[in-house]
């Protein structure tokens, strides 16, 4: 029965390939791992050639696991509880069958955390407290040598409704960015990776067009760009990234729907192909992926079209680290779909019948490669 109340998110990870059939030395399984607005995570197990998903367990895991991270290694996933006094959970994660177990809890610093992330160096878990009519803030949380978290060694507050809703560390990870959606700005700091506190930084932000509502942040592969998705006016913007000097210059905006689309929409999350060839963002309201061409020398973006099959309201999605697959969350329908990508021209091509979740309102997708031994 416990399997049947399926978690509202989707993260893709392979179990360590020890597993033996005959004596022979078998590929690494792949997990799914699901949380949502309810009280568990749920695991399956993933076919990635036929793009199913069959159920294998579930991990009780607080109230609204609404987002999910994991370390490089794929040993320790974390997930927040999305309320008032927020706090984030730590998991071990069993190789072999994927279960998960609680190692541990601590506060997040703030209300209503919406998201996190592992910083690169693996040694601190980030994470963004939304903090609807408060005071919204960012904390960073050290991993311990078992993966549990200690308490939070530095915090950063935006203002009354400022809204943080993503942090993420740059691909040199020295900086730290935060896209306050109420606010209206990509928030900057410097990450010392030895103690975990967020520092000064110059500029201390990068100001949005007006109402835009930037939410998620991606980097291109190449480390030379980053992409924000904005929630309120529906668009997509590139920067061009300085590595060294850890900034953020606007290159082109362009919009994530159809020129002939009329109705509400939000736009939610954005990642980049592996490739880095192309980009993706989701819309809810028109019920979309879409998918647009990156120019590998100037980092600007074409639109090229929009998956609408199965999808709806998509909060989250992600793209399995071969970039074959993408998995998306549908929030609006309580169920997971899984399309190809098309390594020509990045397109979409659903892989096989979403599955439902039995949860409420599923709200991220994410996908890890464990290396096996």
């Amino acid at each position: 029965m416990i399997l049947s109340r399926l978690l509202a998110v989707a993260l893709l990870i392979p179990a360590c390939a020890t597993l033996r059939d005959g004596g022979r030395r078998r590929e690494p399984v792949p997990f799914v791992y699901v949380g949502g607005y309810d009280d568990h995570i749920s695991v399956f197990r993933f076919d990635f050639e036929t793009g199913s998903l069959l159920p294998a367990g579930t991990a009780s895991a607080g109230r609204n696991p609404s987002f999910l991270a994991w370390d490089g290694e794929g040993k320790n996933l974390y997930a927040v509880n999305e309320e008032g006094d927020g706090r984030v959970l730590a998991f071990a994660i069993d190789p072999v069958t994927g279960g998960l177990t609680r190692i541990g809890a601590t506060s997040s610093k703030g209300v209503g955390p919406a998201h996190l992330s592992v910083d690169g160096t693996g040694r601190f878990v980030l994470v963004a407290n939304y903090a609807e009519g408060n005071d919204g803030t960012v904390a960073v949380l050290p991993i311990t040598a078992g993966g549990a978290l200690g308490a939070a060694v530095s915090t950063r507050g935006f203002g009354m409704n400022s809204h943080p809703h993503f942090i993420t560390t740059d691909p040199g990870h020295r900086f730290v960015f935060v896209p306050c959606l109420g606010a209206n700005f990509v928030a900057a700091m410097k990450l010392d990776t030895a103690t975990g506190v967020l520092l000064p930084h110059q500029p201390d932000h990068v100001a949005s067009a007006p109402e835009a509502g930037p939410r998620h942040m991606a980097f291109h592969p190449s480390g030379k760009f980053a992409y924000v998705i904005n929630e309120l006016n529906s668009t997509m913007t590139a920067y061009r990234y300085d590595g060294a000097r850890g900034t953020l210059e606007p290159i082109h905006t362009a919009s994530t729907l159809p020129p002939d689309f009329a109705g509400q929409n939000s736009g939610a999350d954005v990642h980049v192909h592996p490739s880095g060839r192309f980009l993706y963002g989701s819309n809810r309201g028109h019920d979309s992926v879409a998918v647009f061409s990156l120019d590998a020398q100037t980092g600007r973006m074409t639109l090229s079209g929009h998956q609408t099959e199965t999808i709806q309201t998509p909060r989250n999605f992600h793209i399995d680290p071969t970039g074959r697959l993408m998995l998306v969350a549908n929030q609006g329908a309580d169920t997971i779909s899984v399309f190809r990508i098309d390594p020509n021209d990045g397109h979409l091509t659903l892989a096989a019948d979403p599955t439902p979740t039995a949860l409420t309102r599923p709200s991220f997708v994410g996908v890890i490669t464990r290396p096996g031994r």
